[in-house]
């Protein structure tokens, strides 16, 4: 059954508890692979989310010899389909009516085997994914990527269940001869590669088989069958990415070098001396989170609307001009949208407003639920009205900008939008610069063809966010300048921004000097008329 057959309810449910069903040709490939290739013979087989159990009966089919084969799952119905197969097979399995996220997983099994296959297809939904439909099957909240700071309640806090699952298995099985053999995205697979290196784990083996999601799964999604399987040695980590799980022949290796996760690591070899810290930081645009309050356009009539094309009568004062990832990915550098802008750094009290711009005050006002229905935490006890993503940096009169969600790499340089500075939004990446040499200089070096081969080796095109600031901040400009001749130059422009400081792990503390304002800086608050292009 097709997903667009399915009522509102029933895909919700599906999407809560990452209930797609693994059609038996594709678990009989992944259990074929398993014996196959791998000649692995496991002693136990374990399907922490196994749902109707598609893959854990392939498993056991395959594996006849092994006497136990463990299947976890919360649906109550699903197990009891589930255990009519097995009597009915006369197989041997032990199932399990239980969460994973609350299961004592080694002291209910008791285990003590070696040779364990962990197997499955657990769910695909983030946990801010079910955040926003108010699910409740998410493991205890937790800061389980061990992340400091912003990172902690920003978007790098947000990870896929599958990923946590993995990881929670990775750690629990770490000393024995386990391999696991898991459908999930490729993005995932990515991540727990790159978390295996951050915590010196080092699989045996590790590869990558492309599965077409639409046509197993009826979902357009970059996923893939992962295998690894642990090991003592202390090499670097290379993964084999193959063709696709019917054709495997291999197509590309990927690695860890620098705790960077490079797609192409012939290619990276080359171009290492790029990476490192860099004096310019990449941030990304203006998040709000309230688009049909927060963006504006101009009608024929030059009076401002929202998204729902109601008339907005507010001061301009707070209002400026906005590109999105389509107009930088597209050239397209004239804003045909606006965005009201209330701090001018995150925290900033907004209560300013009611009696410098009352209209502007009683139109968010009249919009208050918009914003207290905000799901993320980074408004928490914030003031009214807060933005995210703002700080001086953001009202530099100019930018380079680049699209975070193309696939492309095309940066460009914002200038003064009459007389305001643009913003972009939270799905494209900026640095800001003082002046239009500046950042014609900075341009220049960013559009080096050795820049271009070295994004080209860190970017994975199949991720949702391909371009991130964290890619774009492993460019050290100071190195590709000194490779181009131009040194000097850089360290000029460098000692007249304030917002190239350098620090450690690419973070930058951005210490203002007393008398600094953003208004003296750029103007920003000044009143101005303007006319967006249609």
């Amino acid at each position: 059954m097709g997903l667009i057959n399915l009522s509102k309810k029933e895909l919700l449910n599906k999407i809560e508890f990452g209930d797609f069903q693994t059609p038996k040709v594709l678990a009989d490939l992944m259990s074929f692979i398993i014996k196959d290739k791998y000649n692995y013979s496991p002693n136990c087989i374990i399907e922490p989310t196994c749902g109707k159990g598609s893959i854990l009966l392939s498993a056991v089919k395959t594996f006849p010899n092994c006497n136990k084969n463990i299947g976890i799952e919360i649906n109550s119905n699903y197990l009891e389909e589930l255990e009519n197969i097995s009597k009915k097979d006369n197989l041997k399995l032990t199932l399990l009516n239980q969460d994973f996220f609350t299961i004592d997983l080694k002291a209910k099994l008791k285990l003590e085997e070696s040779n364990i296959l962990l197997i499955g297809n657990p769910p695909w939904v983030t946990n801010s994914g079910l955040g926003k439909i108010d699910s409740e099957n998410l493991p205890q909240k937790s800061n389980f990527k061990n992340l400091k700071g912003i990172d902690a309640i920003t978007g790098k806090s947000n990870f896929d269940l599958s990923e946590y699952i993995l990881l929670s298995l990775t750690d629990l099985f770490l000393t024995s001869d386990c391999m696991f053999a898991f459908l999930c995205k490729t993005s995932v697979a990515r991540k727990i590669l790159l978390s295996l290196s951050e915590n010196n784990i080092q699989p045996e083996l590790i590869d990558i088989y492309p599965i077409d999601s639409k046509k197993y799964f009826n979902a357009s999604v970059d996923a893939c069958f992962f295998v690894f399987k642990l090991s003592s040695n202390k090499n670097k980590i290379f993964c084999n990415i193959y063709k696709s799980i019917e054709e495997r022949i291999i197509v590309q290796t990927i690695g860890i070098e620098n705790r960077t996760i490079v797609n192409n690591i012939h290619k990276f070899q080359g171009l290492k001396k790029f990476i490192g810290k860099s004096d310019y930081v990449w941030r990304n645009g203006i998040k709000h989170d309230a688009a049909s309050v927060m963006e504006l356009s101009l009608n024929k009539d030059n009076i401002f609307q929202n998204r729902e094309g109601k008339l907005v009568d507010i001061e301009d004062n707070l209002v400026y001009p906005l590109l999105k990832s389509s107009d930088l990915a597209n050239r397209n550098l004239i804003p045909r949208k606006c965005v009201i802008i209330t701090q001018k750094k995150i925290g900033e009290n907004t209560n300013y407003i009611e009696t410098a711009f009352p209209k502007t005050w009683k139109y968010l006002n009249e919009n208050l639920e918009i914003f207290t229905n905000r799901k993320s935490s980074i408004y928490k006890n914030k003031p009214l009205f807060s933005i995210f993503s703002v700080g001086e940096y953001s009202f530099y009169p100019y930018k380079i900008a680049i699209s975070g969600l193309y696939k492309n790499i095309r940066f460009s340089i914002l200038e003064p939008y009459l007389d305001k500075t643009v913003q972009v939004d939270d799905t494209c990446n900026f640095i800001s610069c003082k002046s239009l040499e500046e950042a014609k200089f900075i341009y220049e070096l960013l559009s080096s063809s050795f820049v271009k081969e070295l994004l080209e080796s860190l970017i994975f095109w199949d991720s949702k966010r391909p371009v991130t600031t964290e890619v774009l901040n492993k460019l050290n400009l100071r190195k590709i300048a000194e490779e181009l001749g131009y040194s000097i130059e850089y360290n000029s422009f460098v000692s007249k921004n304030k917002y190239c400081i350098k620090s450690e792990n690419n973070l930058s503390l951005f210490i203002l000097e007393p008398n600094d304002s953003t208004e003296n800086a750029t103007n920003v608050f000044e009143s101005k008329k303007y006319s967006f292009s249609k």
